[in-house]
């Protein structure tokens, strides 16, 4: 049985963060009627929302002003250039600037740092540094989990983008006024790129410039491709609707031996799963089903 001397800190610890939640609760009961959802959806579905962040997100800046400056300090240039790079293969989530992500960082290591001191004293040690390494860790994985599902999502959209792209080039337009046509009708991730690039074209960018800024935000190999293909054809004066049916059969190409790969790299993956887990548990059913089996002759032979 648990000692008085255990149990004491845990209650007061669980009390401590139930009183916190009543707090923030209550807190927002009395700043919101209710109605502040409803409105919020007809904003979105009338294009005029005003992406405020959640009640949580604002809590952990908020714990992260403080220690946002240290951490930057901490994180030195080199790696705040590399933060930056992968904010632009994220696409920017929720407008972050690399000093927000910094500061958010640092809310969830204050934030991890306060629930590690309630469960210390509650007596869970592992349990509090679990929950500090978790909370440090938190921003990086989510920043390169949402960065890889977006290049991924840009690289499968990129061949039909190319496709289209062509036959409204053959149709007569420049390809400028194609790009702004093709990316009116795609909302998703390359649509959103390619009204970047048009943006840069606008503010004064060669069309060579803008699209080395795509494969700078973009390291998908795909994109890589495209961009480096669009580049060349542009130097040796090759027709754009030929060369963009080109690059589209080449970025297919690339992703289907890229899928072939991956799928050739799984069977081992999955073997050594199967020979690590598998087989003992199966080995140790087989094994304790003959035992139960035979317990009576096992007894009398023993005994």
């Amino acid at each position: 049985m648990a000692s008085h001397s255990t149990v004491l800190p845990l209650a007061l610890s669980l009390a401590a963060v139930t009183s916190l939640f009543a707090l923030v609760l209550g807190w927002r009961l009395l700043r919101t009627t209710g109605l502040e959802e409803v409105e919020r959806g007809l904003a979105v579905a009338a294009g005029t929302a005003t992406d405020r962040p959640r009640l949580m997100i604002r809590v952990v800046d908020g714990l992260g002003l403080a220690g946002q400056r240290t951490l930057l300090r901490l994180i030195g240039d080199t790696r705040l250039k590399r933060l930056d790079q992968l904010l632009d293969a994220a696409g920017r989530p929720e407008a972050l600037t690399t000093a927000s992500l910094v500061r958010r960082e640092a809310g969830f290591v204050a934030l991890g740092l306060l629930c590690g001191a309630l469960l210390l004293l509650a007596g869970r040690g592992p349990v509090a540094l679990c929950a500090v390494v978790g909370a440090a860790g938190w921003m990086p994985a989510w920043l390169w989990t949402t960065a890889r599902r977006r290049q991924a999502q840009v690289a499968a959209q990129l061949p039909d983008f190319l496709d289209v792209l062509a036959v409204t080039v053959s149709a007569g337009l420049s390809l400028k006024a194609a790009m702004e046509r093709v990316c009116a009708a795609d909302g998703g991730p390359l649509g959103e790129e390619v009204a970047k690039v048009l943006d840069d074209m606008r503010y004064g960018e060669s069309r060579r410039r803008a699209l080395e800024r795509l494969r700078e935000r973009n390291p998908a190999p795909s994109v890589v491709t495209f961009v480096t293909a669009m580049l060349q054809a542009e130097e040796l004066g090759t027709p754009i609707a030929g060369a963009l049916g080109d690059i589209a059969a080449e970025v297919r190409r690339e992703t289907a031996q890229r899928v072939r790969q991956q799928a050739a790299k799984a069977a081992p993956k999955v073997s050594l799963v199967v020979t690590t887990f598998v087989v003992p548990g199966s080995v140790l059913l087989i094994m304790a089903a003959m035992v139960l089996a035979n317990l009576p002759k096992l007894q009398a032979l023993f005994s």
